[in-house]
């Protein structure tokens, strides 16, 4: 059975929601996530009315920060290792609007010894309406 967000809205079959640590993610979440390999996992999220600019159309802000994110989980999952940004390119292509599935698919490019190649294409359906590409510099965790 799926699980549900904003009322009656499904999670499509697959997707396991996220039970993030970091702040800023959970207060612009709930994001979900379905793994296809050990090199690709999809991450996506249901966009809310809280995600909308004055227009009712997902605010830019809210999608960089979901590309961003997707982005970053790519690597970690890809490589196996944590990563922050240090650049990030995108193209607004299309609106996404209250109750759309926005989904991340992305892969990494190329990895060095201190940095990867990230690029992303992020779909309601199967049209795109955004895209990006990043570079995330390795990191060690704090403890």
């Amino acid at each position: 059975m799926n699980k549900t967000i904003t009322g009656s809205r499904p999670v499509p079959e697959g997707y396991t929601e996220l039970k993030g640590s970091a702040p800023f993610t959970v207060s612009n979440g709930p994001f979900y996530e379905k793994v296809i390999d050990g090199q690709t996992v999809i991450r996506g999220f249901r966009v809310e009315a809280r995600h909308l600019n004055s227009l009712k159309l997902m605010h830019g802000g809210m999608m960089m920060t979901f590309a961003d994110s997707a982005l970053a989980r790519t690597v970690i999952h890809g490589t196996g290792r944590r990563c922050v940004t240090i650049k990030m390119s995108s193209e607004f292509l299309s609106p996404a609007r209250e109750g759309d599935w926005v989904e991340a698919h992305a892969e990494v490019i190329r990895s060095t010894r201190t940095i990867a190649f990230v690029r992303g294409d992020f779909r309601v359906g199967s049209k795109t309406i955004f895209k990006a590409d990043g570079l995330f510099q390795y990191v060690n965790a704090r403890k």
